[in-house]
């Protein structure tokens, strides 16, 4: 248990030196949730629709759309409207996070 307990340790001690590097340290815990969250289903396409973010974010949707807000003002994300349904929304990664 010793042995693991020290692995998971260095573990998120990596993490959090990759998460300063990139500067999302100054994120809260949940916004780096949501933005990892964000990351795993962009998968191979540039644009992943809010609605399949929404779908998938285990978070409630007041919390999301909070931490989407700051993520844009961060510009870590940017939110770009679809141009045949305006009511569509996609969003795509800054190429400094891929």
């Amino acid at each position: 248990m010793h042995k693991n307990a020290l692995s998971l340790a260095k573990l998120w001690s990596l993490l959090r030196d990759q998460e300063k590097k990139l500067g999302l340290d100054k994120l809260s815990l949940t916004e780096r949730d949501i933005f990892l969250c964000i990351l795993f289903l962009q998968e191979k396409n540039k644009l992943i629709s809010l609605e399949n973010i929404i779908k998938n974010c285990r978070h409630p949707r007041a919390t999301l759309f909070r931490c989407l807000k700051k993520l844009r003002s961060e510009k870590i994300i940017q939110v770009k409207k679809d141009t045949t349904d305006t009511r569509k929304s996609f969003i795509s990664i800054s190429s400094k996070y891929l």
